[in-house]
């Protein structure tokens, strides 16, 4: 197997240092969950922990912990059924979360896969740090380990697209809409399988009650703060609106007690926005007014502007960066006709979970795909977008005799 000379000569490596796309094509595939494959991501996971400057940023933190061998204990899989890798797995990682790049190819690491990985063109100083400690971690381990994993970068061009998903026994596309249907105009193998992760959004509900009597009001604020600023809102997980259940009287009580804390962890947090964000959220602010939309501003601070709007048919990103729309609702079942398909994760206060299971098993809405208590929106999971990660990279192999 190899690529056209001019295919690869548009083709940067990026990590590992050295390494060529003929070697990861001639890498083998190992059983899931092998040892040197195990090594591989606890290798990446002592090099983000033994940068000071990756300790400083919670979504390198997050994929450390991610990493530990507690927890890759738990995604191995327990049903005694024998599995395999699918072989040569191309990834399309997003540009809108630089961790997500590893994610997908670690856990496709596991999976015993062999990897291609394509970033993003945008430059991110996160970025650069987490391929600079992916190289130096590589750099540890065997050739033939190393082979495993080759990121790359190149410009979002089918030729390329094609020459490599001719390869490929999985492809795994992140990114938006556009996106997706860019990478599906190149064909696949006939035997090769697809996973797609598409444009989604997200929000969050709070029940007034609840937290009218919440003893941790600040750890909570600081929570969502935490779900809403890293990335700049910009995550699918991240949450763009927030329904408040209850009535008019507690709702308004306890909203003006949350959105005061939260402009507070904000503020703490330093988070630096980008200069033209607080432009874009009176912008967006404004495109609702004149739509007829906006119904209560609550706050006005450049890093938070929180809109009330009685239409919330279609939730969309507006702007970013502290850009909220809210909405009361009396019940848990009236979200359910506001629920679209692209509707991916709810971060959740104060609602039990037999409530939510009531709710899905009642109305049966097209989205939603997971829900998560305050602080937990963005954390990285093996199931994710209603797929299991770990077990679609893998095949099963049917042994009966």
């Amino acid at each position: 197997m190899s690529i056209a000379p001019d295919i690869a000569r548009q083709i940067s490596i990026m990590a590992p240092a050295g390494g060529s796309i003929a070697a990861t094509l001639a890498a083998p595939r190992a059983a899931p969950f092998a040892p040197e494959r195990l090594a591989l991501v606890d290798a990446v996971r002592k090099a983000i922990l033994a940068d000071p400057q990756a300790r400083s940023r919670p979504e390198m933190v997050a994929l450390a912990f991610w990493a530990r061998a507690a927890s890759l204990a738990q995604l191995a899989p327990t049903d005694g059924l024998t599995r395999a890798p699918r072989g040569l797995a191309l990834h399309i990682a997003p540009g809108n979360v630089d961790t997500m790049f590893l994610y997908s190819a670690l856990l496709s690491v596991l999976a015993g896969n062999v990897n291609i990985v394509r970033v993003s063109g945008r430059e991110s100083d996160a970025l650069t740090l987490l391929l600079r400690l992916l190289n130096e971690a590589l750099a540890t381990l065997p050739d033939d380990v190393r082979a495993c994993l080759l990121i790359v970068r190149y410009p979002a061009e089918k030729p390329i697209n094609d020459a490599l998903s001719a390869h490929a026994d999985v492809r795994v596309i992140w990114g938006g809409d556009d996106t997706v249907r860019e990478v599906r105009a190149s064909p696949l193998p006939p035997h090769a399988s697809e996973l797609t992760f598409p444009s989604k959004v997200s929000a969050a509900v709070i029940d007034a009650a609840a937290w009218a009597t919440a003893p941790d009001q600040a750890e909570q604020a600081r929570r969502f703060a935490l779900d809403a600023v890293t990335f700049g809102q910009q995550a699918c997980s991240s949450p763009l609106a927030l329904f408040w259940r209850g009535d008019a009287a507690s709702v308004a009580a306890a909203q003006a007690t949350f959105w005061p804390l939260v402009e507070s962890a904000i503020a703490a947090a330093g988070e630096p926005f980008a200069a033209r964000a607080a432009v874009d959220k009176l912008v967006a602010e404004q495109m609702l007014a004149a739509a007829g939309a906006v119904h209560h501003r609550d706050t006005s601070d450049y890093r938070l502007r929180v809109t009330e709007t009685p239409d919330m048919t279609r939730l969309t990103r507006l702007a970013s960066d502290g850009f909220f729309v809210k909405r009361r609702i009396e019940r848990l079942e009236d979200l359910a006709p506001l629920v679209q398909r692209d509707w991916q994760t709810i971060a959740s206060l104060g609602v039990s979970g037999d409530d939510w299971r009531t709710m899905l098993a009642a109305t049966r809405p097209h989205g939603i795909d997971r829900i998560v208590p305050f602080g937990q929106a963005l954390a990285f999971g093996n199931v994710w977008d209603g797929v299991n990660l770990l077990t679609s990279l893998t095949r099963i192999v049917s042994v009966e005799v």
